[in-house]
């Protein structure tokens, strides 16, 4: 383990400047640039013995950094009263609490890129002009309530229970869940009921954990993997498989020891099984070894120790070229100069404002239009979410057309035997003369003919109706028609039933590959580079129906010119990008050769890649690069385990009526890759075309 000298500075914001910092190191002089925090803060610097900055936003908010914020919030905001609650985007909620005579601003975001909870400086701005149902319910249960308790329920994982209770509406529950792509902030009452969620997940995205107004909450599944505080340092799994594999290395290429820890063990990110990796060897990268796996685990196991102690040290790593590289409730020494912060939360804040200044600087001058055409395409997709619920609202249930006919060929049949008569007193009355059938009240009152044995003896799917022996069919009865009318009535419903049954899944297909498309397109905006890949986007839009007005002739839309990304990899195989829906469709059926393989992200919108290899064994350190490429240009950018599948071109196909880009695919092998930029990437770009 190597030591590294530490020394101590007190920077002064605000009042002070940075005149009145003296001796002081470059990183230092530039953190005022770096932190908007409070006005007076003191950070302790340290030079790095070793380790390179890690690049991009990363999987920074783990378990362990959720762990240091709830440490923090039970000590700043716990028993406080919340006073306002704002939305500062459609991904974030922002809560005022009154603590210990001091306002507090607490973020919950949901972001895909950047779900993390943590307490801001400053009061955040309304960033959403309408009220949504969930702000409402907001307002109504928790504004004024008080923040009773600060949980995390389930060890190393990323989920958070904020405990409220309000005088007039009682205990609610926030339950925050910053999972990355699958971040979410649900609102719950007493009994565990969500009462909704800032993400809603229907049952057609995910049938396992259903996120909905109305339906229990459930816990985010469990990870399949070890803890990193237990008794055993084995490096093999119970069925004897190395930690290492899933990590995308080849047999060519040596394992990595902190993709290892990655792989193993629950509540790691990146970040931390890289820091794991440095204590234990003094390389951030170095190779898998039984010996060197051990010495993590311990390391790993220390780290994790401070969940128990509280003895929390955060702060960021600061590199004086590419700025803010990373955050942890730890000493980091892998990437750059770690800069002690005040507290877990100014340690986040911290690196997610320079994130949003790097990002500002270098596409800010797309933000208008690139915002613009965003709301466009979020309109595309409510009206097609709105299309799907009106027609799961129209779909008969399995087997009900068939009971509904049943209903009426027996209700007609025995029409001629039931009588309806008025009796005393108003009260309509039935009666039957036949022994295989009865009349009888159902449960609600209503007069019901009871056909014995119907539903066994023609197969009739469905459960047992209420009031019914297993087997008997039920038809409820109308006091205002008669037999033969409603008989009718009820073929007409089930003819109707019938051609519904018959439509509505080839207009679902159509709607779910509408979605799929815009999802694509979402995605594209978010990757594009210029004006001309943002109007790209927008004229998407117009082709695929979603932009009805007429376009002024003499407005000029700028023409998207740019071709596909090619790189060549150490091997000499062209690897070819495409990332927008009209470079997808140049890449797949006008580039790539028959028995090339061809690349994607499976269940989500991304690039098309191609390997130009005419069917030659391809080295397995290209296929990584290649899948890794994949991963970064696609929806599912800084999550640590992407699933890509590969498969050779000619097994893959147009979609029947789909838009441009969207495939079937088959015959396909899946590996997992981090989604992050290859690092040798730059030196292997041949051409880049616009």
């Amino acid at each position: 383990m190597h030591r590294d000298q530490t020394i101590a500075y007190r920077v002064v914001f605000g009042a002070g400047n940075a005149a009145d910092i003296t001796n002081s190191p470059s990183a230092v002089l530039s953190l005022q640039s770096h932190f908007a925090l409070s006005e007076r803060a003191i950070f302790s610097v340290r030079r790095p013995a070793n380790g390179e900055p890690e690049n991009g936003s990363g999987m920074h908010f783990d378990a362990l950094t959720l762990a240091a914020v709830a440490d923090e919030l039970k000590e700043t905001v716990a028993g406080g009263r919340v006073q306002q609650i704002v939305l500062p985007d459609s991904r974030s909620v922002a809560l005022e609490i009154y603590a210990h005579r001091e306002r507090r601003h607490l973020l919950l975001s949901a972001h895909p890129q950047a779900s993390r909870v943590h307490l801001l400086e400053h009061k955040p701005r309304r960033g959403v002009p309408k009220e949504t149902p969930l702000l409402l319910l907001l307002r109504k249960y928790v504004r004024s309530a008080r923040l009773e308790s600060v949980e995390l329920p389930v060890p190393f994982e990323r989920v958070l229970f904020l405990r409220f209770h309000h005088l007039q509406h009682g205990a609610t529950t926030l339950a925050v869940e910053p999972i990355g792509q699958l971040g979410n902030v649900i609102l719950m009452n007493a009994d565990g009921r969500i009462l909704d969620a800032l993400v809603r997940v229907p049952a057609g995205e995910n049938a396992q954990r259903v996120l909905l107004p109305r339906r229990d909450y459930q816990l985010p599944p469990p990870q399949d993997r070890l803890p990193p505080l237990g008794e055993s340092n084995e490096p093999h799994g119970e069925a004897g498989q190395s930690p290492v594999d899933g990590d995308g290395a080849g047999d060519d290429q040596p394992s990595l020891l902190w993709r290892s820890l990655l792989n193993r063990f629950a509540g790691v990110s990146p970040t931390l099984a890289r820091e794991a990796a440095w204590r234990a060897t003094g390389d951030a990268s170095a190779p898998f070894t039984t010996e060197a796996f051990t010495e993590a685990r311990s390391a790993l196991g220390g780290l994790w120790s401070a969940a128990g102690t509280g003895e929390w040290t955060p702060g960021i790593a600061v590199d004086e070229e590419k700025g803010v590289a990373a955050f942890a409730p730890y000493e980091l020494h892998f990437c750059g100069e770690f800069v002690q912060a005040e507290s877990m939360s100014a340690a986040a804040a911290a690196f997610y404002a320079a994130q949003e200044r790097d990002s500002s600087s270098s596409r800010d001058e797309y933000a208008g239009v690139r915002g613009g055409v965003d709301a466009l395409v979020r309109q595309a997709q409510a009206r097609v979410q709105s299309q799907l619920r009106a027609l799961a609202a129209d779909e008969p249930a399995s087997g009900e057309p068939e009971r509904v006919r049943a209903q009426a060929e027996w209700l007609l049949a025995l029409s001629s035997q039931i009588t309806y008569a008025n009796r005393p007193g108003g009260q309509e009355g039935f009666s039957l003369q036949d022994g295989m059938a009865t009349v009888e009240p159902g449960p609600n009152g209503q007069m019901q003919l009871v056909i014995f044995g119907a539903d066994a003896d023609f197969g009739l799917p469905g459960e047992k109706e209420p009031g019914a022996e297993e087997g008997d069919l039920i038809v409820p009865l109308d006091p205002k028609r008669g037999p033969v009318e409603q008989a009718e009535r009820m073929f007409d419903r089930a003819a109707k039933m019938e051609r519904a049954a018959r439509i509505i899944p080839r207009r679902r297909a159509r709607l779910e590959a509408d979605r799929a498309y815009l999802q694509q397109l979402e995605s594209d905006l978010s990757l594009a580079q210029d004006q001309p890949e943002i109007g790209a986007v927008r004229e998407a839009l117009r082709e695929a129906g979603y932009l009805r007005q007429r376009r002024d002739r003499r407005e000029k839309t700028p023409r998207d010119r740019s071709r596909p990304l090619r790189y060549l990899s150490p091997e000499g195989f062209p690897i070819l990008v495409g990332r927008n829906a009209r470079q997808n469709e140049i890449v797949t059926f006008d580039e790539a050769g028959r028995d090339d393989l061809w690349l994607h992200v499976r269940d989500g919108p991304g690039a098309h890649v191609v390997i130009r290899c005419g069917g030659q064994p391809v080295p397995e350190l290209t296929l990584n690069v290649a899948a890794r490429l994949a991963a970064w240009y696609s929806g599912q950018r800084g999550n640590a385990g992407a699933a890509v599948a590969i498969t050779p071109r000619r097994f893959v196909t147009r979609m029947a009526g789909g838009r441009p880009g969207q495939v079937h695919y088959r015959g396909e092998e899946t590996i997992s890759v981090a989604a992050e930029l290859p690092e040798e990437s730059a030196q292997w770009v041949a051409m880049r075309d616009h």
